[in-house]
């Protein structure tokens, strides 16, 4: 049974190879765009990083727009927005791993919708802007603030992206989940009416053939009486014959004894 299971197993792996691989060579094109993207992404989240933060040790907090956005330099010891501080090093695991993981799902879930991908893609990026930070300085460069919202926690172009990716999976997860219910749906619906429409064709003088076995079948059902039954009556018969032979006898006896007595009386 194991080994039978490991067999199964490694067929579907290698089912899933030949298919990614088909598909790989069609849309080969997209690792492209997607590496393209979380380049761009990279780039930004450092370049932003080091412009803010060389601005900020010269000139001090700086009013970027009015009333809506400050620049100020903060060393954030923990995750995006501020959280969990003090847990660089666990953190900085944490992050690697999910990083990984999701690139390794890009890179053979090539048949997912554009919508999954680019939420990926976008949390990707932005997980290693803040890699790189926590590797090369122990700390991340926040340096964004809501002027409208002070207590709001500072963030940099890096958690921006892994918030907005993370919100548009949420989203597309929600509508892959609500299509599939109304497939299922419409699928099952499809079924019922198809059961349906074969009992309003089915006839109902065809019931007694449905219900009977022998009917349905196409055997020939030959009923056979047995031997032992055979055996009975044959015996019976043989014994009640010297009865019908005796019967026979004395009706014959009758008949001649009638028979003298009428010619007697002719006679007299």
């Amino acid at each position: 049974m194991a080994n039978q299971e490991k067999k199964d197993y490694k067929t579907q792996i290698k089912t899933f190879l030949s298919d990614w691989a088909k598909v790989a060579k069609k849309k080969w094109w997209i690792y492209l765009v997607e590496l393209a993207v979380v380049a761009i992404i990279l780039v930004a989240d450092l370049l932003s990083k080091q412009a803010a933060w060389e601005y900020l040790e010269n000139y001090g907090v700086k009013e970027l727009i009015p009333h809506l956005f400050n620049l100020v330099m903060v060393k954030n010891m923990g995750a995006g927005f501020g959280i969990f501080q003090g847990k660089t090093i666990a953190l900085t695991v944490v992050t690697f791993i999910v990083v990984i993981c999701i690139c390794v799902y890009l890179f053979f879930a090539l048949k997912e919708s554009e919508w999954l991908r680019i939420s990926l893609v976008f949390v990707t990026a932005g997980g290693i802007g803040n890699i790189v930070d926590r590797i090369a300085l122990g700390y991340v460069r926040d340096f964004i603030q809501f002027a409208f919202w002070e207590s709001f926690p500072v963030f940099n172009v890096a958690d921006s992206f892994v918030t907005i990716g993370a919100f548009m999976l949420v989203v597309v997860l929600i509508v892959m989940l609500v299509k599939e219910g109304k497939k299922n749906q419409k699928e099952f619906e499809e079924e019922q009416n198809g059961i349906a429409d074969n009992q309003e064709q089915s006839d109902p003088l065809d019931a007694p053939v449905n219900l009977n076995p022998m009917m349905k079948s196409q055997n020939d059902y030959t009923f056979v009486v047995s031997e032992q039954k055979e055996d009975d009556k044959t015996q019976e018969t043989a014994e009640k014959q010297p009865e019908n032979d005796e019967k026979s006898q004395e009706f014959e006896n009758n008949s001649d004894n009638n028979e003298k007595t009428d010619e007697s009386n002719e006679i007299k």
